[in-house]
């Protein structure tokens, strides 16, 4: 039998299940498909920081969180076959026994013991509006022998990496000078490469032995090209990564208790490439970075009742990066700060909490965590510093009705320091150079977040929710002498944030089958500019975020169809002699598609997205000086328009 606590089944208030027959009319292919179609749920894939504990997701599959973080959490949901699922559960609130990974409200994925074998060819073609055809594939196996199961998967990848590249224009204002205006032109849609996958679950000591393997490959070009009376100006960039990640995991009773150890080894390896080619000069910015993380936890549970239970462990990691750059402007090598830097951490951390659940219609989730760490960094800047970190949680659930649930949290999280920060960095088509922040602190945040879910009309299901933050540490870039800035802490800064999202059937409006998944957040902050003293927002957070999906499924043509759509919004970077606005105007971001589904072994996609094209703003102000000194600053406008996309998807099952 696949892993779930048996109290799931008892958890009262707090769980929904929906069996592999509430997705039936959606004709799902994978268990992905079929986590889009809860009632209220928004698939959350975890952050990339360093460390296990505070950078997962909000899917479990069966009962335990998949033990990898190169291979995110939607890959590993699309390569689990619809077939394969006999429910999944829905924990909002937490239950006493289940392991809610730092959440909220988390599903559960619970596959079947007797999996068929399967072979899945899975291709798709996107061409884009400007001429271009990009091909990928996936060759799956999915396979079972007794107790053993395994499955492997060999991939060529062609993934959108960034919306925005296209045609347009760009003005340009030098202080005091006269506007002229050049044709633009940016690239950069696909990142391509490879990926090879493997793994393999067998019975040990009682409960269940996970290993995984996936190694990756992607090469991303990109840049911006301006041409104009002076003649073109090219910024072309590539970036290389290189990845390797194996993951093993075990999980079982012992003792009658829960016993969940892991071990994760990830390595990687990332070339930047980035150039400035113009009439008059020429320069040229050279990164190399080599990284690697070691992962050990372990995690003990116990039930004392099917109303109490509590959860204890530990987490030990060690990170290293080695980082170079270079830069040479006409011909001409310029020394950078912190330009070639190793970083190794170890970290470790110990944890316990307790579920109550005081009554049918209320619960109580308590614990914390205890962060202790020490970064020793070398090469062109020597330090070493140790830090400590309490991290208390609280989170109180109460369902007044069968079909509502308040939410009250309130929690202190901390921050991962990426290394990348650590090293001088460039884009030279915007800020230029900047170098590396010698002195970071992660930043810490105390959060307060009130959370009302309602469920209606069976499929239907919203959820509001308003949270503060008091921050401290805050990273944004400083300035550190020599005209550069280097990502760097704020003392204290302030964060809000409302969301409705959620799942609105339409049959009342005569839509059958229709559903409606909005996803809209709105954002304020506020800290004191580090240049000038005055009060701002933080750097590159947008003002707000709306997007929406409908989807429609036609039993009697075998088909679901949907459209996909956001609207504009706008993220502010301050820096110490720039500020750069990123805004979408005008026409909303679209797209369409239709799903034909003849039987259960094919499936036939064809989208487009982009399908009328956005125009992506850039206003940027480049100052003489810093910020703080009064100056006339230079001008860009860039207006581009983005290029259509359109796909066609074939998924056959042997």
């Amino acid at each position: 039998m696949a892993w779930s606590p048996a109290v799931w089944a008892a958890a009262g208030e707090g769980l929904s299940s929906y069996p592999a027959s509430y997705f039936a009319e959606a004709r799902p292919a994978t268990a992905y498909d079929m986590v889009s179609r809860l009632p209220g749920f928004t698939l959350d894939t975890g952050n990339s920081a360093r460390g296990f504990a505070g950078t997962a997701g909000n899917v479990l599959i069966d009962g335990a969180r998949p033990t990898a973080k190169n291979d995110d959490l939607s890959t590993i949901l699309q390569r689990i076959p619809a077939a394969n699922v006999v429910r999944i559960e829905v924990i909002r609130g937490g239950a006493p026994g289940v392991d809610m990974q730092g959440q909220s409200v988390v599903a559960n994925v619970i596959r079947s013991d007797e999996r068929p074998n399967q072979l899945i060819v899975d291709t798709t073609t996107t061409f884009l509006g400007s001429g271009q055809w990009n091909p990928a594939g996936k060759l799956e196996y999915h396979g079972q022998r007794g107790s053993l199961r395994y499955e492997a998967s060999l991939e060529r990848l062609a993934q959108v990496w960034d919306d925005g590249p296209g045609v347009g224009y760009r003005l340009v204002t030098p202080a005091g000078g006269a506007t002229r205006r050049e044709h633009a032109q940016s690239w950069g849609i696909i990142r391509s490469g490879y990926s090879a996958h493997g793994g393999v679950t067998v019975p040990l000591l009682g409960g269940e032995w996970a290993n995984n393997l996936t190694l990756q490959t992607t090469d991303y070009p990109s840049g911006i090209a301006y041409d104009g009376a002076a003649g073109t100006t090219r910024y072309p960039s590539l970036r290389k990564e290189r990845s390797g990640e194996f993951g093993s995991h075990w999980q079982g009773i012992f003792h009658g208790f829960n016993v969940e150890t892991l071990f994760l080894q990830r390595l990687g390896h990332r070339e930047d490439d980035s150039r400035s080619i113009t009439p008059t000069d020429n320069a040229v910015f050279l990164s190399r970075r080599n990284t690697g993380e070691s992962i050990f936890r372990t995690t003990v549970r116990y039930t004392l009742s099917p109303s109490l239970s509590f959860e204890g462990g530990g987490e030990g990691a060690y990170n290293v990066l080695d980082g170079h750059t270079s830069f040479v402007d006409k011909g001409v090598a310029v020394m950078l700060p912190n330009a070639n830097v190793r970083v190794d951490e170890r970290r470790g951390e110990i944890f316990g909490s307790a579920t109550w659940k005081i009554a049918p219609d209320l619960s109580l989730e308590g614990g914390a965590r205890f962060e202790f760490s020490t970064i020793h960094q070398s090469g062109d800047t020597q330090s070493t510093r140790s830090f400590f970190y309490p991290k208390p949680r609280l989170l109180l659930s109460w369902s007044p009705f069968d079909d509502t649930q308040i939410r009250l949290r309130a929690e202190r999280t901390v921050g991962q320091l990426d290394f990348s920060d650590f090293v001088a960095s460039s884009n030279l088509s915007a800020y230029g150079v900047a170098a590396g922040g010698a002195n970071l602190r992660p930043d810490q945040r105390w959060q307060y977040e009130l959370a009302v879910e309602r469920h209606f009309w069976e499929r239907g299901g919203l959820v509001l929710s308003y949270l503060h933050e008091d921050i401290t540490d805050l990273q944004d870039y400083i300035p550190v002498g020599g005209g550069l800035d280097a990502p760097g802490n704020i003392p204290h800064a302030t964060s809000e944030q409302l969301t409705i999202r959620g799942t609105i059937p339409l049959d009342f409006l005569g839509i059958k089958n229709g559903l409606l998944k909005p996803n809209v957040y709105w954002t304020d902050s506020s800290l004191i500019d580090p240049v000038t003293g005055e009060r701002r927002r933080i750097s590159n957070q947008r003002n707000i975020n709306s997007y929406y999906n409908f989807t429609q499924d036609i039993d009697a043509w075998k088909s679901t169809w949907g459209l996909f759509w956001g609207t504009a919004f706008s993220r502010t970077t301050w820096r110490i002699s720039e500020v750069r606005r990123v805004n979408i105007h005008n026409n909303p971001i679209l797209g369409a598609f239709w799903s034909y589904k003849p039987d259960a072994d094919w499936k036939f996609t064809f989208g487009v997205d982009n399908a009328v094209p956005w125009r992506l703003g850039v206003d940027q102000f480049d100052y003489p000086v810093p910020r703080d000194t009064p100056s006339t600053p230079d001008v860009q406008l860039i207006r581009l328009r983005t290029v259509p996309r359109f796909y066609v998807q074939i998924r056959s099952v042997f």
